[in-house]
């Protein structure tokens, strides 16, 4: 009796194992970081080439980049004094405040 073998994707067999890389994946992956400005120069500047060359990536940073101004600017709360004092004195009772 013959043992069975796979046949599909033998070329390709354990491919799937490999780390690939993909600078889109790259690019998306660290795009809050690339925002925040909390990538390292030599990465940031890999990441900013990669915008530069692709379109659809450009356009996906581009758009989040706006809407985390929207937001910035929309999610801001005024805090009542009266809190502020409060939050400050249970801080020093702690002693944590600075």
């Amino acid at each position: 009796m013959e043992s069975e073998q796979p046949t599909s994707g033998a070329p390709y067999e354990g491919w799937y194992d490999r780390p690939v890389y993909d600078p889109c994946q790259e690019a998306i992956a660290t795009l809050y970081t690339f925002l925040d400005g909390e990538l390292t120069a030599d990465r940031r500047d890999t990441i900013q080439r990669h915008l530069e060359e692709c379109s659809p990536c450009f356009e996906a940073f581009g758009f989040e980049a706006e809407l985390k101004v929207v937001i910035s600017r929309k999610c801001r709360d005024d805090v009542p004094e009266s809190l502020r004092h409060r939050v400050a004195e249970a801080l020093r009772a702690e002693g944590l405040a600075t």
